[in-house]
């Protein structure tokens, strides 16, 4: 007690502050971790997105995501910290102020923007066939949910700023950031942060339904593949049953060589042929299997009658095959292969459309989730200090840490979101590996196509 007494005033309040950020040191480390990953994070995603993925709706939302973490971890994360590690001796109200409106202002765009990402997914996933959102009515969106939320954090320039903090010292009190002075025994932080509260639990309703929705519509989108599959699979088998010939008594020597011509190594024949090489209409594909089939006729009628298929491998381990049957293949049965060929081709395209479909999907998901769990403790948190006036004024040691703690699990949101790009984007994943190796990564005209 006598070192205190011989202590000045600034002095004593520095030494205060000192005791009290070793006290929040767990916090402190905490923001300063999520700071740093949010900052390398988010200025990558930025840098990706804005200049080596092409422009969609998606895209845009994610960037401004981005942004909106950017400004957080570059403002918002650093001036908490110096909370903590002054909290009685901060004393600049512009900072404080500054600090207060851009964490109200960057976790409203966000959310707001969330929701914009929510209506966008169900939009392609439940209802494909309709009309879909713009690249230029994204972009308005996000204009708009940007003026929104300045409309409704400005009220944080006159609720926050710095006051006089006790020290449980008579007589002495220090400075920090938190409810001015102004605003005590007033309502307006308590309707400003019911406003703020209600508009959590309502856009979280918003985020239920429509991915509630979404589900329904991939598990059903799924059950169908699934059975389509299963089709797929038995009309294969009863095909090649159909129309494959399993050899008989014939021997190589058997064989005319009028057929020797008319099957190459690469096959005409629609089962050999790949699925990229699809890219007539059907009508062009009927009309070339009919040409085909009248071709063969007119070869095997010439030539002596066998029952034969010879398939032989050359050096290279290419197949040569060489068939000749004792009758006609109808032309049904190349046409129906023809036709179902393409259906195949079309399901098979159709399965990785929703693929990349369903991955975009589970992205704007599990941004959501983070984004609504790591707000949870800090509402908790608030509220309690809002409704228990000063219990958090009593907390000491670990209990006091702990509330530090929870009282910014939104700085989570921020850090966490770039790493879900990385494993879920595959274009995002590949552009960033791009550019760490190749010496040409920072060339604006290499763009990445992301559907």
């Amino acid at each position: 007690m006598t070192s205190r007494l011989n202590l000045t005033y600034e002095e004593l309040l520095r030494d205060l502050s000192d005791q009290k950020a070793m006290t929040l040191l767990p916090a402190i480390l905490y923001v300063g971790i999520l700071m740093v990953m949010g900052l390398l994070g988010n200025g990558l995603v930025c840098f990706i997105f804005a200049r080596r993925l092409k422009a969609g709706t998606q895209n845009i939302m994610i960037l401004c995501l981005a942004a909106s973490d950017l400004l957080i971890c570059s403002i918002g994360m650093p001036t908490e910290i110096a909370d903590m590690r002054f909290h009685y001796t901060f004393e600049s109200e512009f900072a404080c102020k500054l600090f207060r409106f851009v964490n109200s202002l960057c976790s409203l765009w966000s959310i707001l923007t969330l929701v914009a990402i929510a209506v966008d997914r169900y939009i392609k996933v439940c209802r494909p066939f309709g009309r879909q959102m713009t690249i230029r009515e994204a972009k308005t969106i996000v204009l708009l949910s940007l003026s929104i939320a300045i409309l409704v954090s400005w009220p944080t320039i006159f609720i926050y700023g710095t006051r006089f903090a006790d020290t449980k010292i008579e007589g002495l009190f220090g400075k920090d950031c938190s409810t001015s002075d102004a605003m005590k025994g007033t309502n307006y932080p308590l309707i400003f942060n019911s406003i703020l509260f209600v508009g959590f639990v309502s856009f979280t309703i918003v985020f239920i339904v429509l991915y509630a929705k979404i589900y329904r519509k991939v598990k059903r989108q799924k059950e169908i593949m699934d059975k389509a599959r299963t089709t797929v699979a038995f009309t294969v088998k009863f095909l090649s049953l159909e129309t494959v010939r399993t050899p008989t008594t014939s021997t190589q020597s058997d064989t005319p060589s009028a057929i020797s011509p008319n099957i190459s190594k690469q096959s005409d024949d629609p089962w050999i042929k790949p699925c990229a090489s699809s890219g007539n209409s059907g009508e062009d594909k009927r009309d070339s299997v009919e040409n085909r089939a009248d071709h063969r006729n007119s070869v095997i009628s010439d030539g002596e009658p066998t029952d034969t298929t010879l398939i032989e491998m050359d050096n290279h381990g290419t197949a040569d095959l060489r068939e000749s049957v004792t009758s006609v293949r109808p032309k049904t049965n190349d046409l129906r292969g023809a036709e179902f060929k393409d259906s195949l081709c079309q399901k098979r395209g159709t399965k990785g459309k929703l693929g990349e479909e369903n991955r975009t999907t589970a992205i704007a998901f599990l941004v959501t989730i983070v984004f609504v769990l790591s707000y949870l403790p800090y509402l908790a948190m608030t509220f309690s200090s809002i409704f228990n006036k000063g219990f958090d004024h009593h907390l000491r040691g670990s209990s006091l840490a702990a509330y530090n703690l929870f009282l910014r699990s939104y700085f989570v949101n921020s850090a966490v979101n770039p790493i879900i790009y990385g494993f879920l984007n595959l274009q995002f994943s590949r552009a960033v590996k791009t550019m760490f190796k190749s010496p040409t990564c920072c060339r604006p005209n290499t763009i990445y196509d992301c559907s």
